[in-house]
């Protein structure tokens, strides 16, 4: 056997995608005869077959795995070139932050209105990534910028002062104790609790939370991201804690946010490549965060029963928003 060719992958690839040769002759630009020919060449260079061909076109089980394989091949080869991108983007004046998922409550889109209303020339590239990821994509200096959870190690980037934000429990608007100014966690005993993702920096802190005041709940079922928690609880499957950022979003989900007594706060840092220095749109970009962060905290010390204005002046995301590289 003398090995396949990338364009015999290619087409191999095309009709595991498309299920027929009729569409991915279309995918490919090329008729499908020739991609007949095509495949037929690979399998005689394999020396297996790759599809039966009785009654319609269905791949083998070899056919199966080799796909997976391909599968995999070509992620590789899309993550080069986001990454080429974001290299690219380094030299085209646009900001790139790394945000964690509670931002994109109406933190973060808050920020940018803010930002683009000051200067509408700046360009930001706003991506959505967990903690780990985040520090990985500033410490490669494919960011600029990263917000993450507490603890970081400072070995791989430059770690600025730590942040809080209050949590709240999110309980359905029929709940009992939705009146209510400020719930504790010892008002809840024994009732079912919708618990963020197992091994989440949040998840730690709030199973530590119950421990150490002994309360007791029923927790079978989890969600790995604040939205998702707080519209399983609307579902009526339990309540929850979560941090200030998606409390603000209650409401839209037939949920109240009322503070929590106890001290569970959700705290963050601004991360930084240790390579080269700030521009002038980065300095600018953190100031506003942190006025913006003061702003939010200042409203956290009553419960949410309505959607504020301006959670829902976040509905309208401006276009600075939108990933100028994509992902």
């Amino acid at each position: 056997m003398h090995g396949f060719t990338h364009r015999q992958v290619e087409a191999f690839r095309a009709v595991m995608i498309c299920g027929s040769m009729t569409d991915a002759a279309r995918m490919l630009s090329v008729t499908q005869p020739a991609v007949s020919k095509i495949l037929r060449q690979m399998e005689a260079e394999l020396g297996f077959a790759l599809f039966r061909r009785d009654g319609g076109l269905k791949p083998t089980e070899a056919a199966e795995l080799l796909f997976e394989e391909v599968k995999r091949a070509y992620s590789g080869l899309d993550h080069i070139a986001w990454t080429a991108a974001q290299i690219r983007s380094r030299t085209s004046g646009v900001l790139r932050i790394a945000v964690p998922p509670a931002f994109s409550g109406g933190f973060i889109q808050r920020v940018v209105r803010k930002l683009t209303d000051e200067d509408d020339t700046v360009r930001l590239s706003i991506l959505s990534y967990n903690s780990e990821e985040a520090v990985d994509l500033v410490a490669s200096g494919l960011c600029d910028l990263g917000y993450v959870m507490t603890p970081v190690a400072p070995s791989r980037v430059l770690v600025g002062e730590v942040m809080t934000v209050p949590s709240f429990a999110i309980l359905p608007a029929t709940h009992r104790l939705a009146g209510r100014e400020r719930i504790s966690v010892r008002d809840m005993q024994g009732e079912h609790f919708v618990s963020m993702g197992e091994g989440t920096a949040s998840r730690q802190r709030i199973d530590a939370l119950f421990a150490s005041h002994n309360v007791e709940r029923v927790a079978r079922i989890e969600a790995r991201w604040s939205l998702a928690v707080i519209g399983l609880v609307g579902a009526g499957l339990g309540w929850a804690i979560v941090e200030g950022f998606s409390a603000q979003a209650a409401p839209a989900f037939g949920c109240v946010a009322i503070p929590l007594a106890e001290a569970a706060d959700f705290t963050f840092v601004c991360v930084r490549p240790r390579r080269g220095r700030d521009s002038a749109l980065t300095r600018r970009f953190v100031e506003m965060v942190e006025q913006e962060l003061r702003t939010h905290v200042a409203r956290c010390n009553a419960p949410i029963r309505t959607m504020s204005p301006a959670a829902c002046e976040a509905a309208s995301v401006p276009e600075a928003l939108a990933d100028p590289v994509g992902r």
